[in-house]
Order: C-alpha cells, then sequence, then structure tokens
C-alpha cells in the first residue's frame, strides 16, 4: 500500500480510538473499569490497523471507512478481551472475580456503535474458536483465518457461509466438504495468516502496555 493509503488508514483507526473511548468514559464511572476497557479498545485498534494495511483484505478495504473500521476494530478487540479472560481464569484461585464476558461485550459493542445481533453472533463465534484453538492446538491458525474471512466480509467480500458453520471448528478442510467456504483466495495465504497471528501479539502488547501506563 502507498504511504499516502497508510496514513490514511492511520487517521481512520484514530478516529474509531478516539470515538470509542470517548463513549467508554461517558458510560463507565468506575476508573478501574473504563481503563480495562479503554486498553482492550487500544488493543483492538492497533491489531485492526495492521491488518487491513498487510493482507489481502487491503485490497477490498480499498481506501476503507469509518463504518468498517468500527466492526472490524471491534472484532479484533473481542479477541483482546477473550485472551483477558484466560489470563483472569488461571488466576481465579487468587480472589478474582472478573465481570461476565457477556456484559463487557454489550459495553464494547455500545462503544464501537455497531449492531448488536450481528456483534453478538461475532463474539460468540471468534470467542470459541480462539479458545479452542489454544486448548487444542500450538497455533491459532484456524481463528485467525476466520477472522481474515470476516474482515474481508466487512469491507464487501464474503469467504464463507457463517450460519452453516458450528463453531468451534476442528479442521478449515472439513468445510470445503461442507460447501460453506465461498471464496478461500483470501484466506489461503500463509503469510496473510501469519500477519493476522502477528497483529494480534501486536494489540496485546499495545493493551497491555496501555493498561500498565494509564493513570
Amino acid at each position: 500500500m502507498t504511504a499516502t493509503q497508510d496514513e490514511k488508514n492511520a487517521e481512520i483507526f484514530e478516529q474509531v480510538w478516539l470515538k470509542a473511548t470517548t463513549r467508554i468514559s461517558d458510560l463507565i464511572k468506575d476508573p478501574a473499569e473504563e481503563k480495562f476497557l479503554k486498553s482492550i479498545v487500544m488493543g483492538g485498534t492497533v491489531a485492526a490497523e495492521a491488518i487491513v494495511s498487510s493482507t489481502a483484505a487491503s485490497e477490498f478495504w480499498g481506501e476503507g471507512n469509518i463504518a468498517w473500521a468500527d466492526e472490524i476494530s471491534q472484532l479484533l478487540s473481542f479477541l483482546m478481551l477473550s485472551q483477558c479472560y484466560r489470563w483472569v481464569t488461571e488466576k481465579i484461585d487468587e480472589g478474582q472475580s472478573p465481570l461476565p464476558k457477556e456484559v463487557i461485550v454489550t459495553r464494547l459493542i455500545y462503544a464501537f456503535g455497531t449492531e448488536p445481533e450481528q456483534s453478538l453472533d461475532d463474539f460468540a463465534r471468534f470467542d470459541a474458536q480462539f479458545n479452542h484453538d489454544l486448548d487444542t492446538k500450538p497455533h491459532i491458525v484456524h481463528a485467525a483465518s476466520f477472522i481474515l474471512g470476516r474482515i474481508c466480509e466487512i469491507a464487501g467480500h464474503p469467504c464463507f457461509a457463517w450460519g452453516k458453520i458450528k463453531f468451534p471448528v476442528d479442521e478449515l478442510t472439513s468445510l470445503a466438504k461442507k460447501g460453506v467456504i465461498i471464496d478461500s483466495e483470501p484466506i489461503r495465504g500463509q503469510n496473510d495468516i501469519n500477519v493476522v497471528t502477528t497483529s494480534i501479539s501486536m494489540g496485546l502488547e499495545a493493551m497491555n502496555k496501555f493498561h500498565d501506563e494509564s493513570s
């Protein structure tokens, strides 16, 4: 992508960040929860910008727009939340008592201003797949493939018939036999999948850094 488009992407996702965090500040009065939510949004927007700038999704993203960036940032923020709750679960014996994930999800949906039903479907699918991958495999390739496919769809290019897929999925090859893959081309490249997994790691790092450095 050209430097001009990279700059435009940065501007778009900065606007998403500012809008979402402003809405969080207006909604949440508890400082600890406000910081937690904003850190999740930070991780989500960082990962989202990296993916649309450096994968096959960039072809469909084109010049991009705020509405798409809201949905994609929210999608990646859901993964940040999934990872946070894995960490919290590991410390449950230490007296941690987090809010139910579903409560945080509804607050993120409010922050990003997205369509609730689709957003809840996204969270249920990708939370299940992300956790399944981490529990059963040495990688998150399947979750990354679905994330990339959903990002392409948000940008106008469907890859999966989501209603025909039962999550979590053990092997992507089984989907081809069931006729639920609309277009595998955008999700086929190993380099693109590597970018998605790296971008998720970048998002987690940005999330933790924001949380640690926020007063």
